[in-house]
């Protein structure tokens, strides 16, 4: 008996240090896990966003049947020349190759040959041959003809970007007139003769004209009319209707001036400004505005319903909504509201797409309002359009 309580002894103790051994070697993970209940989260409003992809870059296409040469012609503008080559014209300064051997390399003349070549795979439109001066090879070299003469070309005889005729009198004259510049003009008082009307050659008065700067020429202008918001009414400037030029003859209050031209009779209270002889820009490079703009059609110049291509039309986007010069927008048409035949409902109607009918350019900017050149045009361009960001 007391054997038999040793060996149950032993096989206890062997027993226990067995299992000691195997909670050492084992891992202490519990085959289980507690986890502590976190309190409910307050209710959530899911909110679903479309992001919209990143859009590629604008691809440039080439006409179908564009040529491989073309010949400068007289009259043309880079616009046109585009055109020929392009869909989208106002792409030029993009697709347009300067060889650095040529001098004025950005200016065309008449007479030169453009021609398509090949940069790093890509189209590119170059001048292959001057006009007059040279030839200009694949290599860039230019051969001169040596002479004894001096021959210059100047930069009015170049090519310029868009009809420079179509709106040079939005150039050089004065097209919008802010009310406190209007309040202080000077004003014809009467003429020579005290006519009511008068025109060129004629002898006017003028009162509270400055003359102490400025070369001794004025604008006489006529304000038009009031040009004003269509979306919140606001007075944007009046419209200059555009009357002649004068040259001072004496000094004074009233100061004495003679008509030297004239575009319509010439009244009382017309005002006058100095002539600002400043250069205005002849090449406009065509880009879109740095932000997202839509703007609303102010005035259609000398038209009164509706103008097409190279005709001009006023906006009230200006310099403060960062639009400049050389910026180009898409004219839009609004769709037009429309009764569905087919609806059981008699008062039921559908409003159609808005479709795009041109293109303008940004010619000249004030600080509320500008003007814009219609480059391009589907169908008449009407006040109740409007234009957008291209």
């Amino acid at each position: 008996m007391p054997n038999y309580a040793k060996k149950q002894r032993a096989n206890r103790f062997i027993l226990i240090c067995s299992v000691l051994l195997l909670n050492a070697c084992a891992d202490r993970t519990l085959p289980f896990s507690i986890i502590e209940q976190e309190p409910e989260a307050a209710d959530i409003t899911v909110i679903k966003v479309n992001i919209t992809e990143p859009k590629s870059p604008e691809v440039i296409v080439y006409e179908t049947e564009h040529p491989v040469t073309y010949i400068v012609q007289k009259g043309d503008t880079l616009w046109d020349i585009s055109s020929h080559f392009l869909r989208d014209p106002w792409h030029w300064p993009e697709i347009w190759f300067k060889n650095p051997q040529v001098e004025n390399p950005h200016l065309i003349y008449p007479g030169d040959i453009l021609a398509i070549i090949y940069i790093s795979g890509q189209k590119r439109i170059q001048i292959q041959q001057r006009g007059e001066d040279g030839k200009i090879f694949a290599s860039g070299l230019k051969i001169v003809k040596l002479s004894p003469r001096v021959h210059s070309k100047p930069i009015d005889a170049s090519i310029p970007s868009i009809p420079i005729e179509s709106i040079r009198h939005l150039l050089s004259r004065p097209l919008i007139i802010e009310k406190d510049v209007l309040d202080n003009a000077a004003y014809v008082l009467s003429s020579i003769d005290n006519h009511l009307a008068n025109s060129t050659d004629d002898t006017l008065y003028v009162r509270k004209l400055n003359t102490s700067s400025g070369n001794g020429r004025y604008h006489i202008f006529r304000p038009n009319k009031p040009l004003k918001d269509p979306i919140t009414n606001e007075l944007l400037g009046y419209e200059a209707l555009y009357v002649g030029e004068t040259k001072l003859l004496r000094q004074g209050d009233p100061a004495t001036l003679l008509v030297t031209n004239s575009v319509r009779e010439i009244l009382r209270n017309d005002r006058v400004i100095p002539l600002d002889h400043t250069d205005f820009v002849r090449d406009f490079f065509p880009s879109p505005p740095t932000q997202k703009v839509r703007g609303e059609i102010v005035s259609l110049l000398n038209a009164i319903s509706q103008l097409g291509r190279y005709q001009t039309i006023a906006l009230n986007l200006g310099q403060r909504d960062g639009i400049e010069t050389g910026n180009l927008l898409r004219i839009k048409h609004v769709g037009l509201v429309v009764r569905d035949l087919e609806e059981e409902d008699p008062d039921f109607r559908v409003k159609l797409p808005d479709e795009v009918i041109g293109v303008v350019m940004i010619v000249r900017t004030f600080e509320k309002m500008s003007y814009a050149l219609v480059m391009e045009a589907d169908r008449p361009v009407s006040i109740k359009d409007y234009v957008e960001s291209p």
